[in-house]
């Protein structure tokens, strides 16, 4: 069985009302199932979040201006 890996995204506005994808996770597929790892729970979160494919470690990401270092 081939192993499954996405990130879990969450969507967040960003300056002039423009939605952007921070990653507070990731979804892996183990032999007995799946398997939900958060790095983050952003304030005010509604629960809801989305699985992306992971991007290739070549390809830039962009960066918003106003991100906040952790």
């Amino acid at each position: 069985m081939a192993k499954l890996r996405y990130d879990v995204c969450v969507a967040q506005k960003g300056a002039g009302d423009k939605t952007f994808w921070r990653k507070i996770g990731v979804v892996l597929q183990g032999d007995k199932g799946f398997s939900l790892k958060l790095e983050a729970v952003p304030v005010g979160w509604d629960g809801w979040a989305n699985l992306f494919e992971p991007k290739a470690k070549d390809q830039p990401t962009k960066q918003n201006d106003n991100d906040t270092p952790y």
